[in-house]
């Protein structure tokens, strides 16, 4: 049998539980967490624009060596185009992103949901134009 501080304990563990799931901020704690994710893909794509352009620059410097007729050229210019788009796509999200304060619940989460969405796709443009254009200094 459970003596009664067991009992006490396991109710307190229920109360906190029960405050923690159905307390009345846990909207805003959902809100707070994903715009706090939302942030973080941006954060770590940033990051990774940065190393993408610095690829850039040495695919551009070799673009300028090379002769007009070269086949490696197409090569770079599809990797810089594609570079160039990824970039694009972070710069207007920035522009378009505005914290959802203000606004009602149910709309905030929509609107940080989709912008979520966007920035992963950003993120994973970004990712695929500085894979492709590591691979072509490779070769």
């Amino acid at each position: 049998m459970m003596e009664n501080n067991t009992w006490i304990g396991l109710g307190a563990a229920f109360l906190c539980l029960t405050f923690v799931f159905f307390g009345p901020n846990q909207g805003g704690n959902d809100l707070e967490a994903l715009q706090t994710e939302t942030m973080r893909i941006h954060d770590e794509t940033m990051k990774n624009m940065a190393d993408m352009n610095r690829i850039g620059r040495r695919l551009k410097q070799e673009l300028e060596t090379l002769d007009s007729l070269a086949p490696r050229r197409e090569a770079i210019r599809e990797v810089l185009g594609q570079m160039k788009r990824a970039e694009e796509g972070m710069y207007y999200w920035m522009q378009q992103y505005s914290p959802p304060e203000n606004k009602p619940e149910a709309e905030a989460k929509l609107y940080l949901e989709d912008q979520k969405q966007k920035i992963g796709q950003n993120q994973r443009d970004m990712n695929a134009a500085l894979e492709a254009g590591a691979l072509l200094l490779k070769k």
